[in-house]
């Protein structure tokens, strides 16, 4: 396997592990299912999600798709967009409970630190990738061995 499906399949790892943290409990016994996707962008509680794509838990959902897409197509744009997703999605919803002030770090519960150690192995997974290689060198000249004239 070379170094490109190697990091390619740690990154999908860690998408996937960014994605299965929104099925367990988050903070205070709740987690991204249970709030609306409205509260990483507005202080106020906006309430209870009324539907799972309408939840804090849809940009993570994305991210776990973003993360098969990029690995099956090996490449790390795609890896790269899925954390950077994740990641402001996980900063957001933490700047926001603090400006509410509904924060108290002894609540944290697994599902943020599932979230945190998947977006460490999704961009772990993405550097391991490292750059393409090119596959075809271009010519030296178009007449191979004649100096240009």
């Amino acid at each position: 396997m070379t170094r490109r499906g190697v990091g390619a399949g740690i990154a999908a790892l860690g998408a996937l592990t960014v994605t299965a943290s929104v099925y367990t409990a988050w903070y205070a016994g709740e987690g991204p299912r249970d709030w609306s996707l409205e509260q990483l962008f507005q202080a106020s509680s906006a309430g209870t999600a009324t539907a799972y794509w309408g939840s804090v838990a849809a940009p993570m959902a994305v991210v776990g798709i973003l993360g098969i897409l990029g690995a099956v197509l090996r490449f790390r744009f795609i890896l790269g967009l899925g954390w950077l997703l994740g990641a402001a999605s996980l900063v957001l919803w933490v700047v926001m409970r603090i400006i509410e002030g509904d924060w108290d770090s002894s609540e944290l519960e697994t599902g943020v630190w599932f979230c945190i150690f998947g977006l460490v192995v999704l961009l772990a997974g993405i550097i391991v990738m490292g750059p393409r290689a090119e596959e075809v060198e271009a010519p030296l000249s178009v007449f191979e061995g004649d100096p240009p004239q």
